[in-house]
């Protein structure tokens, strides 16, 4: 399985993983006139406000400075933008998204639950000081060998998100930093 085929199924499990984690919660949906932080919509609008689209707001020498490497950034599928280093397939790669976390559907204790299910021995990295909480975890994908991560911010009722994935080079401690660094530039761009 090639890199991107892995990173496009760990981030698609994650999603599927947080939504599932979600299902029969009993918290009810926010009312009143909470923390419209990360939110671009107008007041009184009727739909949800619109999620940043990262490869609209970040540059690839901004990823290339956190993940280390000379990176390609393109729009990928439900507004996700993917990154890979083109001279090396099985360098690190990522996706970065956005996702609504506030709206019945588990919040980000489920999108966490399903981050760290999606992954084979999931260790948890707290990482302090960005956004209103945060989070690495890092384990095997699919009976591979090798370190993958996942991870998000929150901010309001939106949590930032990334998948990165690799075939080979990284240790655990690399790859949880370069997971911080996105994280940071993701909560600073949006």
């Amino acid at each position: 399985m090639t890199v991107s085929r892995v990173l496009a199924t760990l981030a698609g499990l994650v999603l599927v993983a947080a939504t599932a984690a979600g299902c029969g919660e009993d918290d009810p949906a926010p009312t009143g006139s909470g923390s419209t932080a990360g939110s671009t919509g107008s007041t009184g609008s009727t739909g949800p406000a619109a999620l940043p689209r990262f490869c609209d707001l970040l540059t690839p020498a901004q990823v290339t400075a956190a993940v280390g490497a000379a990176v390609t950034l393109e729009a990928g599928p439900l507004d996700s933008c993917e990154f890979g280093q083109d001279d090396d397939p099985r360098a690190v790669s990522g996706t970065l998204g956005a996702v609504e976390v506030d709206t019945g559907n588990g919040g980000f204790a489920a999108y966490r639950t399903g981050t760290a299910g999606s992954l084979e021995d999931a260790v948890e990295h707290p990482v302090a000081g960005v956004g209103d909480e945060a989070f690495v975890a890092t384990g095997t994908f699919a009976g591979g060998e090798s370190i993958q991560a996942a991870g998000a911010v929150r901010v309001g009722g939106t949590a930032y998100t990334l998948a990165l994935a690799q075939g080979a080079g990284l240790s655990e401690e690399e790859l949880v930093a370069v997971g911080e660094r996105l994280l940071r530039l993701m909560a600073d761009a949006a």
